[in-house]
């Protein structure tokens, strides 16, 4: 419903449409981007053979930079150990892996490496911002410079807590009394701004610039010399910048670091900065989306390092939680950690089950706005879980699984879809339509208008096509996974990863289906991501319908599966009767039942359609639009 306003407003504001939309691809991969297979021992005995002495992180090899050759100002090289992303903490130099290994067994030079194009497009982006915010400082006045009146009055229109005006210049942020517009500077590694968040009294919205992959974030520290030095390695997470301010007003923490973009990601790029700290406290709130983030980012920063604040009602994010008369510290001083031994007791888990009950509706899982009866029977989307599709040929599997996940990316499920029987841009061209909901081969002329809209969605795209090998996809998934904290996976479909030699036996296809689906159920457990895998069912008679029996190969795929999907198609046999969809298993709440899938051609859409209105939500979202060029 809001994109169709977004695309409304916008439609209106044509002369305008310009200034809505960030051009940025904010979240869709980069080409140049790859899967990183290789070990930590093998980065070690890279560095080892140049002689360079490293240091094992949390999250990152440390060593001295071998590329810019500081010597007087040692500077610091930071290679991710999960992904071989690297980067320096005093020039721009960044790169693969692959890149860096060439230079430290000295296959090429680093003066040669400082002439590649990447490295000057980086500067350039650099330089660039650098200006921008330049630009920006000469229009704002610093926090320090505002009278207390007008500093008072600052914090009444935004509606921030009582935070004292020198500990706000800490943050260095400034203000634009024009605009009504704060911004609050990204510090990334040597202490250098990469970036920005704006903040506006209008629904007090954050932006981040750049849209992607910052490298820095909001610190406050307290100014204190006496300061004990686990106090200055232990550092409180939050999302939202009133989050921190809530946290600065009451002297809560000694460290408080806010991140980029909220809950949305968490750059790789910003891992390095974090790497000092010997604990990190991670306080998101008690929604639903805020359950799994911390799961999910704790796995990124080393879960041994990381604690959490349970999420209860009395126990929300900072802002709410000090709002409703909450002391900060006190919670914080409660903190669990989220590294769990192999054994655990009821003692526990007993907190964890009487939040589960307290948070019924949280733990259930992100809702469908498309498909009420899904709501009614699956409960919600939930990480962690396999779903099977299933369904006669042409059907429209593919079709509907496209709008399925489609609705899902629409509310922030970071999506990736492998589609290995039809073309990405074919995919894309099916979704898009879904999400206008009109033809779009008849609006030719609002195509740019509606791609923008739709680039913004967290959805990515495997460029396999074909035949492949499971662990060759297994690999891409789980680097997909960590750099974009993906949530939701879509295989279209398992045939595509059996083999198709001549020679092989019938049992062997069975048995190799089943290791596969083994894969992405142990896949979904470990890294708490949903996966579902269409799988076709067997050549048999439709006419009474299919069962979960049906589903092609072992026994393995239902047994496994947590939730089986069968689309029912009576016109296939009869070429009359109905069609729908059949939740067949669900072990969640393991309520069964249909739900009628009535096709619209025109927006390729099974979803029950609803007029839009021209209400305050239009006026809402034309002043959301206006706010993301600031």
């Amino acid at each position: 419903m809001l994109f169709k306003l977004f695309i409304r407003v916008c439609a209106r504001k044509k002369k305008q449409q310009a200034r809505y939309f960030i051009h940025e691809h904010y979240f869709h991969r980069k080409a140049n981007e790859s899967t990183n297979n290789v070990s930590v021992s093998h980065f070690k005995h890279v560095f080892k053979q140049r002689c360079l002495p490293i240091v094992d992180g949390y999250t990152c090899i440390i060593a001295d930079c071998p590329i810019c050759n500081n010597v007087e100002n040692r500077s610091k090289l930071y290679v991710n150990k999960r992904t071989g992303f690297f980067m320096c903490d005093k020039c721009t130099f960044n790169g693969s892996w692959n890149i860096l290994e060439q230079i430290l067994l000295k296959q090429i030079s680093s003066e040669k490496f400082r002439e590649i194009i990447l490295l000057k497009k980086n500067k350039q982006r650099n330089e660039d911002f650098d200006k921008k915010w330049k630009e920006k400082k000469e229009k704002c006045k610093n926090i320090m410079d505002l009278t207390t009146n007008e500093y008072d009055a600052l914090l009444d229109n935004f509606s921030f807590p009582p935070v004292l005006q020198a500990d706000m210049s800490q943050l260095q942020c400034i203000y634009d009394k024009t605009s009504n517009i704060l911004y609050f500077p990204l510090i990334g590694l040597n202490n250098s701004i990469v970036g920005y968040k704006s903040v506006t009294t209008d629904q007090k919205l954050e932006h981040t610039f750049p849209a992607t992959e910052v490298s820095g974030c909001i610190e406050y520290k307290q100014c204190n010399s006496k300061m004990p030095l686990q106090c200055e390695s232990t550092a409180v997470v939050v999302g939202m910048i009133d989050d921190l301010l809530a946290l600065i007003s009451q002297k809560s923490s000694n460290v408080i670091i806010c991140l980029p973009y909220n809950l949305k990601t968490l750059p790789q790029r910003l891992l390095p900065y974090m790497e000092s700290y010997n604990k990190l406290i991670l306080w998101f709130g008690n929604d639903e989306i805020s359950w799994y983030t911390v799961r999910q980012f704790a796995i990124k920063l080393n879960e041994k390092r990381c604690y959490f604040v349970r999420p209860t009602d009395v126990q929300p994010r900072p802002k709410l939680a000090a709002d409703i008369g909450c002391n900060l510290k006190n919670i914080l001083q409660n903190v669990q950690s989220v590294w769990h031994k192999s054994i655990i007791t009821f003692h526990e888990l007993r907190e964890e089950v009487l939040s589960d009950l307290q948070n019924i509706d949280k733990v259930q899982g992100i809702k469908w706005k498309r498909y009420p009866t899904l709501n009614r029977l699956l409960k919600g989307h939930r990480r962690g879980e396999l779903t099977i599709l299933t369904g006669p040929t042409g059907s429209g599997k593919t079709t509907f699984m496209s709008e399925y996940s489609l609705d899902l990316a629409m509310q922030g499920v970071n999506t990736l879809w492998g589609s290995f029987e039809i073309r990405n841009a074919r995919l894309a061209r099916t979704m898009l339509q879904q999400m206008v909901g009109m033809p779009l081969d008849e609006n030719l002329e609002m195509f740019n208008l509606y791609a923008d809209a739709f680039e913004k969605l967290p959805i990515y795209f495997m460029t396999f096509h074909g035949q492949q090998a499971l662990k060759v996809v297994i690999d891409a998934i789980e680097h997909a996974t960590y750099v974009y904290d993906i949530a939701h996976v879509i295989i279209d479909n398992v045939q595509f990863m059996m083999g198709t030699s001549n020679d092989t036996k019938f049992m062997d296809r069975f048995w190799k289906q089943d290791d596969i689906i083994s894969k992405f159920r142990n896949f979904a457990t470990e890294q708490n991501c949903h996966v579902t895998a269409i799988i076709h069912p067997r050549k048999e008679r439709i006419e009474e319908g299919l069962t979960t029996a049906s589903i092609f190969g072992g026994a393995k795929a239902s047994q496994e599966a947590d939730n089986v999907l069968i689309i029912q198609d009576n016109r296939l046999s009869s070429g009359r009767g109905k069609k729908f969809l059949q939740v067949a298993k669900n072990r969640y709440s393991g309520d069964l039942g249909i739900m009628k899938l009535e096709f619209e051609k025109s927006s390729l859409s099974y979803s029950v359609k609803t007029k839009l209105k021209n209400t305050e939500d239009d006026k809402l979202c034309l002043r959301q639009t206006q706010v993301i060029t600031d």
